[in-house]
């Protein structure tokens, strides 16, 4: 099997900078909120494996406490942010509820979401990477 170039380690870093700066951004909306779950990372075999490549894609995920009265602040803190950023904002579906974006020239996104009424979920996501080695999907 040939290996790909990046190694899970880096994507795991990568996606914890990613949604730590996003968590960073939205401070000022959340003031010192707490995350109230564990952060969850989870890899998955890409559905269209490329024959004799590693080809993984990694999702890591943060419950943050907000209230869902804060959430239109904290979207629009995270909007900004992608912006400043120079990110691919996703589409607004005006409900105040979700924001997200795509990181320039890659397939890397971020995305928040309304959970509950006191929970906001940040993902952040790599898309299918050539790693270098299989990493533990949970399903081995």
């Amino acid at each position: 099997m040939n290996a790909g170039n990046v190694s899970p380690d880096s994507v795991e870093r990568k996606a914890h900078t990613l949604t730590q700066q996003t968590l960073d951004a939205i401070r000022p909306a959340i003031g010192a909120a707490a995350h109230t779950g564990a952060d969850r990372g989870r890899w998955e075999a890409c559905t269209t494996e490329t024959p004799g490549q590693h080809r993984f894609q990694y999702t890591y995920t943060v419950d943050v406490a907000v209230s869902e009265s804060a959430s239109a602040a904290v979207m629009t803190a995270a909007r900004a942010h992608f912006t400043t950023m120079g990110y691919l904002l996703d589409p607004s579906d005006g409900s105040g509820r979700r924001a997200g974006a795509t990181l320039p020239k890659s397939t890397w996104t971020v995305r928040l979401g309304v959970k509950d009424s006191a929970t906001t979920v940040i993902e952040t996501g790599s898309d299918c990477v050539f790693t270098t080695h299989d990493p533990h999907t949970g399903a081995d």
